[in-house]
């Protein structure tokens, strides 16, 4: 993409190495962006990640050899991993001293105890509590709880600033709380006075058009999704309130938050205890080892050309979830090295939608072949996992007092060339592993993304 400074300048002003670790910034620095600038920062991104991740293809493989001896692959990812840790571990990988201890599945994402968390920690007349009961009226029989959390906060931010106003009474009202807002809501919901004017979604819907190729504003009329759910008017520039604001308390900005990460938490309990199996599995680790390894190498080259036309290595900072520079941000040196958080998120969000592949075709885990890894991942895009909708929070100044100005339907920017990097090889290093009888590796197709 092309250089423009005031474009870079914005994204660093407002994604610094800290919040760019903590993805969702605003809930724990409580200090979001308005709704327009993180709009438009999540479009620079975008067009900066689509620019600077490989598109994958025939071509020669960097990793040669190694792919003939699975243990020397992963003492070279260990390696690699190992020279550049604390770089890592900065921008949220674990410090484990082992490689195997990043191959986890946790019990505890899923949908089941999530909900089961909720139902124990959520005060009923809460913020949160009305938000629950609005998921529970969407959940009916054969409904996943997340594909309801995701439907409701669809309505909340589409209806946000109506519903403010609403609580309000006039231009001239006091700044409604939280809680009074939510209370609308659910009733709103209840009586079924509110109607979703967004795109379909849920486990058999198409991923977003954002998700899926390109970020052009037409493709977003035309599916009827916008960059951020928030209207940007709910804040002034230098992020003073205005009537979109309503109020509430941090212990409220907790609560609130764990629900909505429900959203992402879309796996049943079958599908996590299948997932901790494939975890295990000598033959995926290779080739979630070997994906990542060529991710890096093939990114290695772009990433040069890209510090060469910004003149600062901070530009890479959208990546540290993929890999990290060894000697920092601020040095004009590039050096890559693999993050291993991402074998980790890998872990928690592809391999139980592989699971659920394996368990919709009543399978077990002898049954895994690259062609359920490549449904998996895609399996994995259609659910959820890389999107959610968060709130915009300010702290206002007195202790405790905190301001919500709206929410904002983030999609992970490398969700679709990530995908297509993951269906490509992914697969292809599975079939590749030393002494297999399956077909030779190779790089696939990748029908699900139009934009391959």
């Amino acid at each position: 993409m092309r250089p423009d400074r005031r474009r870079l300048d914005g994204y660093l002003r407002h994604v610094n190495e800290e919040m760019q670790t903590a993805k969702l910034a605003s809930e724990v620095w409580l200090r979001s962006a308005p709704g327009h600038l993180v709009a438009e920062n999540d479009r620079f991104v975008r067009s900066l990640v689509r620019s600077a991740l490989p598109r994958g293809g025939p071509g020669p493989d960097a990793l040669g050899p190694l792919l003939d001896d699975p243990a020397a692959l992963r003492s070279y990812y260990w390696q690699r991993v190992t020279r550049a840790k604390p770089m890592a571990v900065h921008f949220g990988a674990a410090d484990h001293d082992e490689l195997d201890d990043y191959f986890t599945v946790s019990a505890e994402r899923s949908t089941f105890a999530a909900m089961a968390r909720a139902r124990a920690t959520i005060a009923p007349d809460s913020p949160a509590g009305h938000l629950l009961r609005g998921i529970d009226r969407r959940t009916e029989p054969g409904t996943s709880p997340a594909e309801s959390c995701r439907q409701v906060l669809h309505l909340l931010s589409t209806h946000w600033r109506d519903l403010v106003g609403q609580c309000r009474g006039g231009p001239d009202g006091v700044c409604p709380g939280v809680g009074t807002v939510l209370a609308a809501f659910d009733e709103a919901l209840a009586s079924g006075r509110l109607r979703s004017r967004g795109p379909r979604s849920g486990p058999d819907a198409p991923p977003p058009a954002d998700a899926r190729s390109g970020d052009t504003d037409a493709r977003r009329r035309d599916s009827g999704v916008r960059p951020t759910d928030t209207d940007a008017r709910t804040s002034d520039s230098d992020g003073r309130p205005t009537h979109g604001d309503a109020r509430l308390t941090e212990a409220e900005v907790g609560e609130l938050a764990r629900l909505y990460l429900l959203g992402r938490l879309c796996f049943s309990d079958e599908e996590l205890r299948l997932a901790q199996r494939l975890a295990r599995r000598p033959r995926l680790q290779y080739a979630l080892l070997a994906t990542h390894l060529r991710l890096v190498a093939d990114a290695s080259a772009t990433a040069a050309r890209l510090v060469a036309a910004w003149g600062t290595t901070r530009v890479l900072l959208p990546f540290t979830e993929a890999y990290v520079n060894r000697t920092g941000y601020r040095s004009p040196v590039i050096d890559l090295s693999p993050n291993p958080k991402l074998v980790t998120v890998l872990c928690h969000n592809v391999l139980p939608a592989v699971a659920g592949e394996l368990i919709h075709r009543g399978a077990d885990e002898d049954a895994l072949d690259s062609d359920v890894l490549a449904a998996g991942v895609e399996a994995a895009i259609r659910r959820g996992v890389f999107s959610i909708t968060v709130g915009l929070f300010h702290r206002t100044g007195p202790p405790d007092a905190v301001r919500l100005s709206g929410f904002s339907r983030r999609v992970c920017p490398a969700a679709t060339p990530f995908a297509r990097h993951c269906t490509q090889w992914l697969p292809s290093y599975f079939d590749r592993w030393p002494g297999s009888p399956a077909r030779p590796g190779r790089p696939r197709a990748c029908p699900a993304y139009p934009a391959c």
